[in-house]
């Protein structure tokens, strides 16, 4: 091709690919602005690597660094355990002017709860001037860990030893589940997070929820004093409904709860201050990311101005500018090719590197161990190896004059795709309150391939059966094609009725789902409604539903095969 052709061809594209990263990542204005410290933020300051379940825990030194970077930005702590190296933070607290509300983890070992108590005691009575309130037992009720009668043990045992106020922590409707609890407590401390209902809230209608769920809690349980004791915001994993974690409804989510706080006179404990890396094993990429502070401990929004919602995005569209760049140069600068082919090897190379970057940065971001890293690196290789194979046969293929070229592996890839896009939805349909969504993890075998498969169309004049059939999309060389054309066919078709559907089963499960709308009548319109309120699942589905063409192209072409040979 001639080389200025090409070299102009590769340049518009790489425009193309840049000003795309530059698009969807530019900052996103969020008009609320709250400038003052919080009154108090979550700490566990567990980094990557670090997990109370492996019983590794922060060191010293890096406990007190972290409290440390919070003076300023908090007035207070809230912990959720004595132990475990927490036993430092009060008096680090009271060093830099902070307050603590300390905290016992109860759960089902009892000689554990007894050694938590027992630290919490004794903090309390160590450090009055900075512990000012106390709880003992975080969610127990909700994780069933304790019945209400032994809590109440517990409770009953702190208060009588010291000074300070004492609580229970959980979500708000497990208080009015047991209203004999909130007898024993000086004050309540209740978790509302929209995110989480069994109705999620979408972060436009947050503030109000919270306001909401206050006035609900002061007339259920009147004179009682009340903390809100977690409210947050995640800012990656899955989306619930209309609850879409991202860094822009984090930032308006946080904004929001200290405006309606400030107005409303509530007392409240954002949740958390960094994140935990170690909570992916329990909630999946979501419980991950609940900080104000990523786990590399940067800073993800201020409380004024716009959200960036990558800031590293000028990187990634370099890479992915220059490797697409640099496949297109490779075939370009070699090959002889027409007009309409050269410029399809050029978009295509471009598109590919998009989307593997796109996919390998997210892959890279949903890692939170060792075995995650191999994980990621195993899907990373696997989609790039697909792409690559992509523009391999568009670049021997689409030659002035040329034929399709044949990749055996790319053929076995595609179909590898299929059976996976089926399984991910029957698991998101039987148990994905935690599991992500995963779309960016299939952008190569929907987006590319259609891309591709639409390339063939153009360059070869073939119908779309032929040009998307997975047995011919990489040359035709499979015999007979595709066997199991037609069952994966069905299969996706399956997976993507099941994807939404999974939305309405998560919903129709909620216990305060099912107890706010006993009669199904009140139900139904609910469920209807969730079928498509999730965009990101709509999202998924819709790829799902691309990614059956070419297993239908391949089955319609047999059938039609069949007729002829009748």
């Amino acid at each position: 091709m001639n080389r200025i052709l090409a070299l102009a061809f590769v340049a518009i594209f790489a425009a193309i690919d840049a000003a795309g990263w530059w698009w969807f990542n530019r900052p996103v204005p969020v008009a609320l602005s709250f400038n003052e410290p919080f009154p108090s933020v979550s700490f566990a300051p567990f980094r990557r690597g670090q997990s109370p379940l492996s019983r590794d825990y922060p060191p010293p030194s890096q406990i007190a660094e972290d409290l440390s970077s919070l003076k300023g930005v908090s007035k207070g702590v809230r912990t959720y355990t004595s132990l475990e190296g927490m036993e430092l933070v009060p008096q680090l607290a009271a060093e830099l002017g902070m307050e603590v509300t300390h905290s016992a983890w109860l759960g089902a070992k009892l000689s554990t709860n007894d050694r938590e108590v027992e630290a919490l005691v004794k903090a309390a009575n160590q450090h009055p001037d900075t512990i000012k309130r106390v709880i003992v037992g975080n969610e127990v009720l909700l994780r069933n860990d304790l019945p209400a009668g032994q809590l109440i043990e517990y409770i009953r045992k702190v208060k009588a030893r010291v000074r300070q106020p004492v609580s229970y922590a959980d979500v708000w409707a497990f208080w009015l589940k047991h209203p004999e609890v909130a007898n024993e407590v000086d004050f309540l401390t209740i978790h509302i997070l929209p995110y989480w209902e069994d109705e999620p809230i979408g972060v436009d209608g947050a503030g109000d929820h919270i306001v909401e769920i206050y006035r609900l809690m002061a007339k259920a349980f009147p004179g009682k004093p009340i903390l809100i004791g977690e409210a947050g915001w995640p800012t990656r994993g899955r989306s619930r409904g209309a609850a879409v974690a991202s860094m822009e409804n984090g930032a308006r989510f946080v904004r929001t709860l200290a405006r309606i706080s400030k107005e409303n006179g509530f007392d409240y404990n954002v949740v958390e201050a960094f994140d935990q890396p170690w909570k992916a094993m329990l909630e999946g990429t979501v419980g991950a990311n609940w900080g104000v502070v990523d786990a590399d401990r940067r800073v993800k929004f201020a409380m004024s101005g716009p959200v960036d919602p990558s800031p590293s995005w000028s990187r990634h569209a370099a890479l992915s500018v220059l490797l697409g760049s640099a496949a297109a140069l490779w075939f370009l600068l070699r090959r002889r090719y027409g007009l309409t082919g050269g410029m399809l090897v050029a978009a295509l190379a471009q598109l590919a590197a998009a989307l593997v970057v796109w996919q390998a940065v997210n892959a890279m971001a949903l890692s939170f161990n060792r075995v995650d890293d191999v994980w990621a690196a195993v899907r990373v290789a696997v989609h790039a190896g697909l792409a690559a194979l992509m523009i391999k046969a568009a670049g021997e293929g689409f030659v002035a004059g040329g034929e399709p070229a044949y990749s055996r592996w790319a053929e076995r890839l595609v179909p590898l795709y299929g059976f996976a896009a089926i399984a991910v939805s029957m698991l998101l349909l039987f148990n994905g309150r935690y599991r992500d969504i995963p779309p960016v993890e299939f952008l190569i075998p929907c987006v590319g391939i259609t891309a591709f498969a639409l390339a063939r169309m153009t360059v070869f004049g073939e119908d779309w059966m032929r040009a998307f059939a997975v047995g011919r999309l990489f040359g035709g060389a499979t015999p007979g094609g595709f066997g199991p054309a037609r069952q994966v066919t069905v299969g996706l078709l399956l997976a993507a009725a099941a994807s939404p559907l999974s939305e309405a089963v998560a919903l129709a499960r909620g216990d305060d789902f099912v107890h706010s709308h006993p009669k199904l009548s009140d139900q139904l319109p609910l469920l209807i409604r969730s079928l498509w309120e999730n965009q990101e699942m709509m999202v998924w589905t819709a790829m799902v539903l691309v990614m059956v063409l070419p297993f239908l192209a391949e089955h319609l072409l047999a059938e039609k095969g069949k007729g002829e040979g009748g």
